[in-house]
């Protein structure tokens, strides 16, 4: 049996995950806030193969919760292959420095890189010793790699999760442990994160108008095709331990 918990399985990328991966007949823990109708139905059809569990991934002590469940799961299921995709995060605050609200700086922070390292970190804890075979997905984006006006916050966590994917990858390496650590970056994609992304007044960001222009121009990827080879990937192909994944290597607009 394979097991995947995913992050932000509610909606966009993290929703299409989970249900591709129920299709491929791998059991899936959701971590969300809350469950909306897809995740609902998603839990009906799913035979008892997805299990929701409700977390704030803003909040430290929800983090520790949800993880003391999920690794319950995995010490009573003792799955041959897990795959974390930590897929849950936000692009706010966006605005320049000395406009930021400190309490939005804080909450993105905790969101986008200090719980997929807490989660990480947990997971390869309790399978220390164990068979079980590990595949953490990092979700990041092109905004590590440059900097974006107004986008501080974020492009500030992404680079730092992708530092720590290759710390994690060269680590498992040099332990010679069978566990992969790899960052994918999924791209635009046509999801709430664009439509705030096109709501925030321009002053706070200088691309606006070139966001807006991926929308009118059709530039955004469905996050079903997106899920579609982010798993692909995760399930088919030999992974480089700390590498960074982008979308565009494997599919075309």
């Amino acid at each position: 049996m394979e097991l995947a918990i995913v992050t932000g399985g509610s909606r966009g990328l993290g929703y299409e995950t989970s249900r591709i991966l129920l299709e491929r007949g791998i059991r899936v823990i959701g971590i969300s806030r809350s469950i909306n109708a897809t995740i609902d139905a998603l839990i009906k059809g799913s035979n008892g193969h997805y299990v929701h569990v409700a977390a704030n991934l803003a909040d430290a002590s929800d983090v520790s919760s949800a993880m003391q469940q999920v690794c319950a799961r995995i010490s009573s299921e003792k799955p041959e292959k897990v795959y974390v995709v930590n897929n849950a995060g936000t692009v706010e605050p966006i605005e320049r420095l000395g406009y930021l609200d400190a309490p939005a700086i804080q909450q993105a922070i905790q969101l986008n890189m200090l719980a997929p390292m807490l989660i990480n970190n947990r997971i390869l804890q309790q399978l220390d010793g164990e068979k079980t075979e590990l595949v953490i997905v990092n979700v990041t984006s092109g905004a590590a790699e440059r900097a974006i006006h107004g986008w501080g916050v974020y492009c500030t966590t992404k680079a730092a999760i992708d530092m720590h994917t290759k710390t994690a990858g060269l680590e498992q390496e040099q332990a010679g442990l069978p566990h992969k650590v790899i960052a994918f970056s999924p791209g635009i994609m046509d999801t709430e994160m664009q439509e705030t992304i096109r709501s925030t007044a321009a002053e706070a960001f200088a691309d606006h108008s070139t966001f807006v222009g991926f929308k009118e121009n059709g530039k955004l990827r469905p996050p079903a095709t997106v899920a579609g080879t982010l798993v692909n990937l995760i399930l088919n192909e030999p992974l480089v331990n700390g590498k960074v994944y982008d979308v565009n290597d494997f599919i075309s607009l």
